[in-house]
């Protein structure tokens, strides 16, 4: 079986340290970035790799309605198409309604347990088959489908 992979999008050094390691210690693969641009890149580079991206963890510091936009503005002008979850300390409804509708899988707030996180990333790649048509971070295809939520 494959290792899934994950880009963990995480601007505080101490916390993706931390977050790497606890999803290495489960297996996953872990790829790293400081901010949502060089996120965006990496997915880019990885779109034509075979070992592509099956989960996008993304830390918002920032939440409000404004911000939420701008990142999902910025990962559909990406063309990529990666399944994501979004850390935050709190974020609104509005927000939250709006990325589940944009393929966030599920909004987690801080601080919470590792457990819960690693739950979170559990369901999220069980829910994401290749039967389904689940391909790892591919450049997308012109579709109005979009990934399951389980709100």
């Amino acid at each position: 079986m494959t290792t899934q992979h994950i880009l963990l999008v995480e601007s505080k050094p101490n916390l993706q340290h931390s977050l790497s390691l606890m999803l290495k210690q489960e297996d996953y693969r872990v790829s790293l970035a400081d901010t949502k641009e060089e996120a965006l890149a990496a997915a880019r580079d990885l779109a034509n790799n075979p070992e592509g991206v099956d989960l996008m963890i993304v830390d918002l510091d920032s939440t409000t309605h404004e911000t939420c936009q701008i990142f999902m503005h910025a990962l559909s002008a990406s063309g990529i198409s990666i399944p994501y979850l979004i850390l935050a300390e709190e974020i609104e409804d509005q927000s939250i309604d709006a990325l589940k509708k944009h393929g966030c899988l599920a909004c987690i707030t801080k601080p919470f347990e590792p457990a819960a996180l690693l739950r979170s990333v559990h369901d999220a790649l069980d829910c994401l088959s290749p039967q389904d048509g689940h391909q790892r971070g591919r450049k997308q295809e012109k579709s109005n489908t979009e990934s399951a939520v389980n709100g």
